[in-house]
């Protein structure tokens, strides 16, 4: 194998493929990616067993070859080359030898026989999509994945295509995020499926490339095909059927709110607040929400809107700060709806640009 590559084509890819390898066993051909010299184009592969990633680079090749070297070392070799750099790969059945102006650098090599095979995908489902317009639906679930792997169904973002929409959304246990993008044509046949969280948040860094997304599905894998890379994972096989149906109840109380003021009120409240339930009370009534925290031992804090939009009978009702704070944030528009059902039953936040909504869970700590 020997070849030539700029610098930056080179980091960009291994900033990638990186978050593709694992490094819970040292020496592991794991920690190795997997780069192969073919005409006229480099292709680096990195793979954990559960994810996979692939990309095809342009590059001066003068003869092939393939071999797997440790990617953490690789790329902070590179990170440190100078801007524009061309960098010589040369191997010998032995040593990666790398050069690049004064530098040069031998790293040790893996068989490319122990790297893991990454399974075909006959694919059922086929979707085409925008890049950005997936990620923009990504960004809107993504963190409202479950953390806790107790209940699998609850660690990925759930994909259902249905009629002419794809529906992404995602649960952990006191919050639901939904948002959906529409097609020209219906899709052929209705699918579910389960993406694992850290497959989202990857695919969600890739997709700062503005190109088509094509996603290929055998509802036991998956593949996203972006340009020149590839993303693959296995997909979750457990997955909840009725994840939105709580976004169809009737609530019958609803509060229009200023976005921004909101978020600050809640911070400023929020600074006193207990650090296990991050608890306020939101208090409505006479056209005015007053916000205060739980007390504590560290004391009381609070702050008010007034003049809001409100429909329904006065209510307190107490939510976890942080958590709504973190919905609030993913919103774009100047307003949303928060619609209520009670003091103890769950509240949807709807946007004024309704392709995603959520919903929260209210606290049940008895204070009144």
């Amino acid at each position: 194998m020997k070849l030539k590559i700029v610098k930056e084509d080179l980091q960009e890819v291994l900033n990638h493929a990186i978050n593709f390898t694992s490094s819970k066993n040292l020496n592991s051909i794991l920690q190795n990616i997997l780069i192969e010299a073919e005409e006229n184009a480099l292709t680096i592969r990195a793979s954990n067993i559960h994810t996979a990633f692939t990309s095809k680079i342009d590059a001066t090749v003068e003869s092939t070859g393939i071999t797997t070297v440790p990617c953490k070392k690789l790329l902070d070799i590179v990170k440190e080359l100078p801007q524009s750099a061309v960098v010589d790969f040369s191997f010998d059945g032995h040593k990666l030898k790398i050069k690049s102006g004064k530098a040069s650098f031998n790293l040790s090599t893996l068989s490319p026989e122990l790297f893991p095979t990454i399974g075909e995908i006959t694919p059922e489902y086929f979707i085409e999509i925008p890049g950005k317009n997936l990620q923009s639906i990504l960004k809107k679930v993504y963190f409202c994945i479950s953390n806790d792997t107790s209940k699998i169904e609850y660690s990925g973002c759930h994909f259902k295509a249905y009629g002419n929409k794809l529906e992404v959304s995602a649960a952990d246990y006191q919050r639901i995020a939904m948002a959906f993008t529409e097609f020209d044509e219906e899709f052929s046949d209705e699918f579910l499926i389960n993406i694992p969280k850290k497959t989202v948040i990857e695919l969600i860094k890739i997709l700062e490339k503005d190109e088509l997304v094509k996603i290929e599905t055998d509802r036991k894998q998956i593949v996203f095909k972006v340009g020149n890379i590839e993303i693959y994972s296995k997909l979750i096989e457990k997955y909840i059927k009725s994840i939105t149906t709580l976004f169809n109840t009737e609530y019958p109380v609803s509060a229009k709110l200023p976005k921004n003021e909101f978020i600050e009120v809640l911070k400023r409240v929020s600074s006193i607040t207990s650090e296990i339930t991050h608890g306020v009370v939101l208090s409505f009534n006479n056209g005015k929400v007053s916000i205060y925290s739980l007390e504590t031992e560290y004391g009381l804090g609070h702050d008010y809107i007034e003049n809001i939009d409100y429909k329904g009978e006065d209510l307190d009702i107490i939510f976890n700060s942080k958590q709504l704070i973190e919905i609030l944030s993913a919103i774009e528009s100047d307003f949303v709806e928060l619609k209520m059902n009670g003091r103890k039953s769950p509240a949807i936040i709807i946007p004024q640009d309704n392709w995603y909504k959520y919903l929260i869970v209210p606290l049940t700590i008895e204070q009144f």
